[in-house]
């Protein structure tokens, strides 16, 4: 049987790249200066490359260092979504991410320029968001939220060296819950996935340990949820 006509949809990768920006857990967005959606904010990502990337993770590695300049960063896939009226241009297939930065590894304000801006999750509503992208963040912004719960994916935000109150910080924000700080202490202790680096931070006049995350390969997944720490 020979195939005369074959519409091909349009494929991207789209990463929803979560950070804590004024201490508040936040987005990066992109303005759109070209249709559709021109004028619009978006996700950091775009078409894939066939030519260049083997695969998806490749093609999201090339899109986050072209336009984020960031060439390390935890990422795991997020979903794929795909519709006839996702874009104005016809059929349409994306694979999201969700990606997780210190902000200190992105620098918006210099080598991204105006552009580019973190927004809290929670003001989304103020901003004209392209394609599905609104959904895809909500999605990615739930996914974060409930592995949150038993795992240590928030260390993901933490730069090499971190105190166990900021990791406690992150989770709290994340969670919207109060942790006690010795629970919290000891619970990340008996999972014996940081070490002590054996320097302390500076600037205060109890100054808590330093730690680095022991590289065992993947998340750790707490025995019970971290909202009982």
């Amino acid at each position: 049987m020979k195939i005369k006509d074959v519409d091909w949809a349009l494929f991207s990768v789209d990463p929803v790249i979560f950070t804590f920006h004024q201490g508040e857990l936040s987005v990066l967005l992109v303005r759109r200066y070209f249709d559709p959606f021109k004028g619009y904010w978006g996700l950091p990502g775009g078409r894939v490359d066939q030519k260049v990337c083997a695969d998806l993770d490749a093609a999201l590695a090339l899109k986050l260092e072209s336009k984020t300049g960031l060439k390390k960063l935890f990422f795991e896939q997020l979903g794929t979504y795909g519709s006839e009226d996702m874009d104005p241009r016809g059929w349409s297939v994306t694979t999201a991410y969700l990606a997780l930065v210190n902000e200190s590894y992105v620098q918006v304000d210099g080598t991204l320029g105006e552009d580019y801006i973190w927004t809290p999750v929670l003001s989304l509503g103020s901003y004209k968001l392209a394609f599905w992208h609104e959904r895809i963040i909500k999605d990615a912004y739930t996914r974060l939220r409930d592995k949150s719960l038993y795992t240590d994916l928030p260390v993901n935000f933490m730069p090499e060296l971190f105190t166990y109150p900021m990791l406690k910080e992150a989770y709290e924000k994340i969670l919207d819950i109060e942790i006690s700080r010795q629970r919290f202490a000891k619970r990340m202790d008996s999972a014996d996935i940081f070490e002590d680096s054996g320097q302390k931070e500076k600037g205060r006049n109890r100054p808590s340990p330093l730690y680095r995350k022991k590289d065992r390969g993947g998340a750790y997944i707490f025995p019970g949820i971290i909202k009982g720490a």
